[in-house]
């Protein structure tokens, strides 16, 4: 890897964490995710960060559909004002959508593993598609830590992000689990399906945007394997934070392996897709 600095990066989807990111030292720039943080709290959530000495990214959503343009078309200057440093697109819609909108003049982008970041060439591919040279990008989940060590030396400007922890997501669907199990009342909440296994799957409905995330029940945990790490290009390590509490998430981004029953799994990171 090179020499580069590792920076270290908090994704949150409630208050306890954000505040749990914003307390951990280490985490130098919090997302916050659009589709969990009201718009009139954007500005205090960014002014907060940046008293804390760490920078505020907005992070986008799964599926950027009609409602979702109707959302930031209504929230444009929230956003604007806020001040967000970055932004963290799952998807291009979005990145078109606010290019558009902010006319260019928009903070850093940086994709999601969502968009399949394969090799160099991709990362390539991706900058004249979006006709941007500096740009982050975090590194896919289908990929082995074999296939990862793979990966050239990125283009100037382009800077490689590694999720090191997170349940990962197993599929974003456009039906609502609470809608099919009661009816749609606009309530957000964490519910559990089981698979054909007997697992107890998160699901997380996201009722802004109108889509579900179902979850992976065991985080990926990567943050105390530095030496397999160290062996791949990027110089971003981010943690993802969904279902956590205050308390796991501060344990976790202080890198403590105690959350939950202390079961893992390392994923794509050891087998790849197969």
């Amino acid at each position: 890897m090179s020499s580069e600095k590792i920076s270290w990066r908090a994704s949150v989807e409630t208050y306890d964490q954000f505040q749990a990111a914003l307390e951990e030292k280490r985490i130098e720039l919090i997302y916050i995710d659009s589709g969990y943080f009201p718009p009139e709290d954007y500005m205090e959530l960014s002014h907060r960060t940046h008293e804390s000495g760490k920078l505020i990214g907005l992070r986008m959503p799964y599926i950027f559909r009609k409602r979702a343009e109707l959302f930031f078309d209504q929230n444009l200057d929230s956003i604007r004002e806020a001040g967000f440093d970055l932004f963290l697109h799952r998807n291009l819609e979005s990145y078109g959508y606010l290019r558009e909108r902010f006319e260019g003049a928009v903070a850093r982008t940086a994709f999601d593993h969502s968009i399949y970041d394969m090799n160099e060439l991709t990362e390539a591919g991706l900058s004249r598609l979006c006709e941007i040279s500096d740009f982050d990008i975090c590194l896919p989940l289908e990929l082995s830590e074999k296939e990862l060590r793979g990966f050239g030396t990125p283009e100037r400007g382009v800077r490689r992000e590694l999720l090191v922890y997170g349940h990962i997501p197993m599929m974003v669907s456009a039906q609502c689990i609470n809608a099919t199990k009661q009816s749609c009342d606009k309530k957000e909440r964490l519910l559990y399906i089981t698979d054909r296994t007997g697992r107890r799957l998160p699901v997380k409905n996201c009722c802004r945007f109108c889509y579900n995330v179902i979850l992976n029940p065991l985080p990926i945990c990567l943050f105390d394997r530095e030496e397999e790490l160290s062996k791949i290009k990027h110089s971003i390590r981010r943690f993802e934070l969904t279902t956590e509490t205050r308390r796991e998430a501060s344990s976790i981004l202080a890198g403590e392996k105690s959350f939950g029953t202390n079961e893992y799994t390392l994923s794509w990171f050891r087998r790849g897709v197969q």
